[in-house]
């Protein structure tokens, strides 16, 4: 009797260990089962994890953190669909304007292999455009190459650049290359000495562009007005590019530094459209300084084009 009671003591024991162990370990099961789901990329398995706020025990401190993890997959996955989206929108585009050169060419060629280049006149007018279309080509692809190596994070070589000096430097060459447009002038705000930590060529055509996108933009000589203004604040140095043109449309605005983009509602003042990437490339080049960029627009008001960087002195 006594072993026949022993027996089913020790029978009732294993079964109450097993039963209190696998009430212990569900938890964990069910971490571990959700888990290898998530392993597996279905993220939507992670309302199985059992999380209890706050965590009481090492298990719910194991099923937050995986919690987290997915958190932070999903963000990366959604950054990566935005991405490829971008780069499939920007080779779309890419392609598009090449095409435009491209098809030029090969009809200009068709045009005097048959026969226009027995006319001088012709030829030399045919010939003439070709040029101007592969030199579109060219700035394309100049504009494409610098858009990749800007966004391939590789670190600039820079140096300490005198802002005002540069500044003077930029106004003089657009003041050159359109002598008859609107008014130029430079403006400093502040005593202090203004310099920043540059790659000086990339800040030079960080200026061009901005300066150059307004003198497009601004009212036509003479009531154009055009003023690049200096500053520092705190540790930053401002670059303010101010214009008086008619503005840009709301609808534009958020766009504004987009590739390609020109514009619906916005026309130049001489009639001439660019490629759209001229303000994509001055917001990589501001990113690459560790800077920011932003624009604050009125219709039939003007527009600002502010830059921030890290003030070197």
């Amino acid at each position: 009797f006594l072993i026949l009671a022993a027996l089913i003591l020790i029978l009732l024991g294993l079964f109450l260990m097993f039963g209190f162990t696998t009430f212990l370990l569900r938890p964990l099961w069910q971490v571990t089962d959700a888990a290898q789901a998530i392993a597996s990329g279905d993220f939507k398995q992670r309302k199985r994890l059992p999380l209890r706020l706050p965590p009481q025990d090492e298990i719910d401190r194991l099923a937050g953190s995986l919690d987290e993890m997915v958190t932070r997959l999903e963000r990366a996955d959604e950054l990566q669909n935005v991405a490829e989206q971008r780069f499939q929108r920007f080779f779309g585009d890419a392609s598009h304007q090449l095409r435009t050169p491209l098809t030029s060419l090969r009809g200009f060629t068709e045009i005097l292999l048959r026969g226009a280049k027995d006319d001088p006149e012709t030829a030399q007018h045919i010939l003439t455009r070709m040029k101007s279309e592969a030199e579109r080509m060219t700035y394309l692809i100049n504009n494409f190459l610098t858009l990749a190596r800007l966004d391939d994070r590789t670190p600039l070589k820079t140096h300490y650049v005198d802002l005002i000096a540069l500044s003077t430097e930029r106004i003089e060459q657009i003041k050159t290359l359109t002598s008859d447009g609107p008014m130029i002038s430079l403006e400093v705000k502040t005593n202090e000495s203004l310099g920043v930590q540059a790659d000086e060529e990339r800040f030079k055509q960080l200026l061009f562009i901005l300066l150059d996108n307004a003198v497009k933009y601004a009212r036509p000589a003479p009531d154009g007005k055009i003023t690049l203004q200096l500053d520092r604040q705190h540790e930053y140095a401002i670059i303010e590019v101010i214009d008086n043109g008619e503005g840009i449309a709301e609808e534009d605005l958020v766009h504004i530094f987009d590739p390609f983009y020109r514009g619906r509602y916005r026309k130049s003042s001489n009639g001439t459209t660019g490629a759209g990437l001229g303000l994509a490339i001055a917001q990589a080049i501001v990113r690459a300084h560790h800077g920011s960029i932003s624009v604050q627009s009125e219709l039939n008001k003007g527009t600002v084009f502010k830059v921030e960087l890290p003030s070197a002195c």
